[in-house]
């Protein structure tokens, strides 16, 4: 028997931080909805994504309605979670982030290119759910 929870919106965001890879879901004018799996960091009620200039990320998020899912899953013990971040892009210069955002690492690099525009994302909304499965 598997059972479903809500998970309490600290528990989300506890969970949220702790990560550092989801993917992040915007609507592109041409192609309709996009998933990007990304690397991101959290600072203050924001999270925080590295791209490079001219990416559909840093073309379509500006402003759009955007979300940002992250999960874990153990299929051997029937368990898992599953967050959901949602909110609106903001394109951020370097220049422009916080003093907060400085200081914070950043989202790791698994690749090497010049990824010079940050994109945030201030949540308005985190939900999520555990799945546990009672084995008898």
């Amino acid at each position: 028997m598997t059972t479903i929870f809500e998970l309490a919106s600290d528990e989300c965001d506890k969970l949220l931080r702790s990560c550092m890879f989801g993917r992040l879901v915007l609507v592109d004018g041409p192609r309709g909805v996009e998933v990007f799996p990304v690397n991101y960091t959290t600072v203050g009620d924001a999270v925080l994504v590295r791209t490079a200039p001219g990416s559909l990320i840093d073309l379509y998020a500006e402003g759009s309605p955007l979300l940002l899912e992250i999960d874990q899953v153990d299929p051997e013990r029937g368990h898992g979670w599953s967050v959901v971040a949602r909110g609106h892009g903001e394109r951020v210069l370097d220049e422009e982030r916080t003093e907060d955002e400085r200081r914070a690492p950043g989202p790791p690099r698994w690749l090497r290119r010049q990824d010079t525009v940050w994109l945030r994302l201030r949540w308005h909304e985190l939900s999520g759910r555990r799945v546990d499965a009672v084995r008898r």
